[in-house]
């Protein structure tokens, strides 16, 4: 028997052996260059992952090899805008990665991990209602009711002296709202004495294991049995959004049709589609975490920079302060549009942030693809991180650098700094809930700058951590002062 068992230990290691030189000497992605260990086997870009913030070093390695770099033996991350628009333009032939977004599927498909195309656009169509421009600003009095309510917590934290956590606390104004924009009501996160709810310890939990489930996708099934049956001493953060998320559709009524899931139920009653129970739990999984983390990180770096630069907050303030001249004012969305100073905080902490920073990996159709001299083969994965494109050094000079004013420009400069600007991703896939984070993100910081004065960041450098979105290992804690009335 120990002999049996040291031949199949030696027959393994040969295998790997043979495979890692095949990899690296024979296959047809060998003359595009990367580390030795990344072209060799999946594990650097597996361990990568699992530190939590593969991108920046990614864009490092990008810098020191060129716009083509090999990850993984079979996928080529670009940083290149005209590879960006090839892969993730409308017209588009390639899928999305199986490998990569089965991980984020429990019992049935949602908008973020459809791979055909049709039947994404069909999906799309069910709840492109809820979150169309119309629908936002026909309900925004939602998001001032709890921006507001918001702003009497920080000021309460204030009169007593204590710092004000920036990032759980717009993690619970963008819970509530994305939870009233999905189901009709909010979730409650607003009413949590320390800014926490169990959910985001089931986001947390569940984008951890993303790159386990992505490489091991058998564990997903495996911690689904152990935890229907209890079983299992590991957290399932899946299941517990799950669950979060059917509690979410039984609220729904039927005077909830411009919600998410009233527009998906009545949209697909209108064209006699059956809508499963299953897949509407999926949807509410993608947007507690896509509609939550995404807004929240952007507007706590927004004002972590704001708060490091005080004459761009007096700066802000002043602009506000013409829309909003009483304390209780309540602007409209287009009264908020047309300030370009607060449009332009708002951008310059999307390129910054970078909230939706996932690689999102494509799979080359059959043909193949030809890009700039080179051939890949069919079944090759590509993938491009919009981060690179955000942080292009030659398009955006000291990329790591808080600079609003560089957004203030006109005519062909816009444009070529515009034509680098996919914080939402690009294309048919480009995230559905845009319109309402903009709309959520000028309230919040309107409202923000609006009662309180800048005092003091307790910490100059915060790390963001990806987690398909950018997520903040830190409660970004700062002290304000509030505006005399």
């Amino acid at each position: 028997m120990s002999h049996l068992i040291t031949y199949i230990a030696l027959g393994l290691t040969l295998w790997a052996v043979i495979r890692c030189v095949y990899n690296v000497y024979f296959h047809p992605l060998r003359a595009i260059p990367g580390p030795f260990l990344a072209k060799a086997s999946g594990w650097w870009l597996f361990r990568l992952e699992m530190e939590g913030n593969p991108h920046p070093k990614i864009l490092e390695l990008h810098r020191k090899y060129g716009p083509m770099l090999r990850i993984s033996p079979n996928e080529v991350s670009f940083n290149d805008v005209d590879a960006f628009g090839e892969i993730y333009g409308r017209t588009s032939k390639f899928t999305k990665s199986e490998y990569f977004y089965r991980a984020f599927e429990d019992q049935a498909s949602n908008l973020f991990t459809i791979r055909d195309r049709e039947q994404h656009s069909k999906d799309k169509r069910l709840m492109s209602n809820a979150f169309s421009r119309a629908n936002v600003v026909q309900h925004h009095t939602a998001i001032y009711e709890k921006g507001e309510y918001l702003m009497e917590r920080i000021r309460q934290r204030v009169a007593g002296g204590n710092t004000v956590p920036l990032f759980p606390a717009f993690r619970c104004m963008t819970l509530d709202t994305i939870s009233h924009f999905a189901f009709g009501l909010p979730i409650g996160a607003l009413e949590m004495e320390s800014f926490e709810t169990d959910i985001f310890h089931s986001i947390d939990r569940a984008t951890r294991s993303v790159p386990f489930f992505q490489s091991f996708p058998v564990l997903r099934q495996a911690l689904r049995w152990a935890s229907y049956y209890n079983l299992s001493a590991i957290p399932n953060g899946f299941l517990k959004l799950a669950r979060s998320a059917e509690l979410g559709l039984q609220q729904v009524g039927d005077h909830h049709g411009w919600t998410m899931f009233g527009s998906m139920v009545s949209s697909a009653a209108k064209s006699s589609r059956e809508l499963h129970k299953n897949h509407l739990i999926e949807e509410g999984i993608v947007m507690f975490v896509a509609g939550t983390d995404t807004t929240a990180a952007n507007l706590a770096i927004t004002v972590h920079h704001l708060l490091q630069q005080p004459e761009l907050y007096r700066r802000l303030q002043d602009e506000v302060l013409t829309v909003m001249p009483a304390p209780d004012s309540r602007p409209t969305a287009e009264e908020l549009d047309s300030l370009p100073f607060l449009s332009a905080c708002i951008r310059e902490g999307l390129r910054v942030t970078c909230p939706s920073r996932t690689r999102m990996p494509r799979t080359i159709p059959p043909g193949g693809w030809a890009f700039k001299g080179h051939h890949f083969p069919p079944g090759t994965i590509v993938s491009m991180s919009p981060l690179y494109l955000l942080h292009d050094e030659a398009v955006f000079p000291s990329p790591d650098s808080y600079q609003p004013s560089r957004w203030l420009v006109g005519g062909d400069e816009k444009q070529r700094l515009m034509s680098h600007f996919y914080p939402f991703s690009s294309g048919t896939r480009q995230c559905i809930g845009q319109t309402l984070s903009l709309v959520e993100q000028k309230v919040v910081l309107s409202l923000l700058v609006r009662t309180f004065n800048s005092r003091e960041v307790l910490k100059k450098n915060i790390r963001i951590r990806e987690a398909i979105t950018a997520v903040i290992d830190d409660p970004v804690d700062v002290r304000l002062d509030p505006v005399a009335s």
